[in-house]
């Protein structure tokens, strides 16, 4: 009885094993790589979308303050307090951690080189104010950290007067305590709800801006139009006044995503403004040079200033 049942018994060959376990395996590494496909694909997907909502970001923060430059409320125009007015716009090349450092209309300085050769951008701008006390502001306006602007600023040192703009932004780029390129902002300190002139503090704006790249649209003959766009360092060179006859600020940021998402070996060139002529040629192209397999993109505009400089149109300066 037992031979009986050992000669219908069946089994599994050795070859039936392997081919079996073959098979499970094939399956196995395409179950994988579908897998790391849709993983991939996932990763790119997010990091499009944080750098889109970082570049957008940051250029809606840089153009809303840009255009704003150099508006001085009518209660506080003509003021008698007030020094002659400064530009509404300078900017430095290759700057970082800009300051005011002397009194508050000196012309803005450099602590340190730029961070991937960044440029750094003064905005001077004043809010609006209530009626009653231009310094308490009604909420219509606000200055690149978030905060309402008022008309005027209040300045604690006695003997020092006025500025002619209620605040000064400074626009530059830093690093995170990890690394990480970031857009920073520099804007008066507050007392209560009153903004004081001669202090600054510092807040970052948007995180993964990797290099900021600033030009210039220049009024060289005073028929108010646009003549030429160039960088800050060649700006000097066309006068003592030349700031004042900036009417518009061309932008160019690279942003950066968070996840390793670009092919191992590939390069990445990118392109911040039209070519010009040979002597901007260097400053139209931007290589990085760290973490190469990060996804970056160029965001850029140009912001039109709505408010000229007060020297141009009344003899004030």
């Amino acid at each position: 009885m037992m031979r009986r049942r050992l000669k219908h018994a069946r089994g599994y060959t050795l070859a039936s094993m392997m081919v079996g376990m073959a098979l499970g395996l094939i399956a196995t590494l395409a179950a994988l790589a579908t897998f790391q496909v849709m993983r991939d694909a996932y990763d790119t997907v997010v990091d499009s979308v944080l750098i889109e909502e970082r570049g957008q970001r940051a250029l809606s923060i840089l153009t809303h303050t840009i255009r704003q430059a150099g508006w001085i409320p009518a209660q506080v125009a003509l003021a008698p307090a007030h020094p002659a007015p400064v530009p509404p716009i300078e900017g430095r090349d290759n700057c970082a951690l800009p300051s005011r450092q002397r009194a508050l209309q000196a012309q803005m300085e450099c602590t340190r080189a730029g961070v991937h050769g960044s440029d750094a951008l003064l905005v001077r701008v004043s809010g609006s104010g209530l009626a009653a006390d231009p310094t308490m502001p009604d909420g219509t306006m606000s200055d690149c950290g978030g905060y309402a602007l008022p008309a005027v600023a209040i300045v604690p040192t006695k003997g020092t007067s006025l500025p002619h703009h209620a605040s000064t932004n400074f626009f530059y780029i830093g690093v995170s305590s990890d690394g990480a390129p970031q857009l920073l902002c520099r804007y008066p300190r507050r007392q209560g709800s009153r903004l004081l002139a001669d202090t600054l503090t510092a807040g970052t704006l948007v995180r993964g801006v990797e290099t900021l790249q600033l030009r210039y649209g220049v009024d060289l003959d005073g028929d108010g139009r646009i003549d030429q766009f160039m960088p800050a360092r060649e700006l000097p060179t066309q006068g003592p006044d030349i700031w004042h006859r900036v009417h518009a600020v061309q932008i160019a940021m690279v942003v950066r995503g968070d996840r390793a998402t670009v092919p191992s070996g590939s390069a990445q060139r990118l392109t911040l403004f039209p070519a010009d002529d040979n002597r901007h040629a260097n400053d139209h192209v931007f290589v990085p040079t760290r973490q190469p397999r990060l996804r970056r993109r160029v965001f850029a505009t140009t912001v039109r200033l709505r408010n000229p400089s007060p020297c141009l149109e009344a003899p004030l300066c």
